[in-house]
């Protein structure tokens, strides 16, 4: 019975690939991660519109040779989310992401903005809980970035 555990979670580790690009991707959801957050990246917190800007300047400097990057749907977010993957946040705290992503990132991250709403989704990356949180501007959370392959 151990066996069958151990063998899905080294299925599931083997399910996201660093790039060697600063990229790690998803080959079960056909999506590219950047391989560190905005809070690897500027050491702060974001609102909504600072993590909109964070992808845009990934995508004015073409990182890692695409400029597609945007922030994560909220459907997408939890794809990078399981138990039985393990790193650190800033705080050294474990958060439930595969240890190819850079350690020292936020714990939460955020999505897109809701369609027509004033709304964002937010995913806590420790314990795997959606918050929908009232307003985009005071929000503090980490912006992660993502492209289709």
């Amino acid at each position: 019975r151990q066996m069958c555990i151990r063998d899905s979670v080294e299925t599931l580790k083997e399910s996201f690939v660093d790039n060697g690009d600063q990229t790690v991707t998803s080959k079960e959801h056909g999506l590219m991660w950047v391989k560190t957050d905005s809070m690897n990246d500027l050491k702060k917190w974001v609102n909504y519109q600072d993590s909109v800007d964070y992808v845009r300047e990934l995508n004015e400097k073409k990182f890692a040779g695409y400029e597609d990057w945007r922030l994560p749907t909220r459907d997408e977010m939890p794809t990078l989310f399981n138990k039985g993957l393990s790193n650190t946040d800033q705080f050294g705290k474990t958060i439930h992401i595969s240890d190819k992503f850079a350690s020292g990132g936020g714990f939460s991250m955020v999505a897109q903005q809701v369609p027509g709403r004033m709304r964002t989704w937010v995913l806590n990356i420790r314990d795997g809980e959606f918050n929908h949180p009232e307003g985009l501007w005071t929000i503090t959370e980490a912006a992660r970035a993502v492209r289709k392959i």
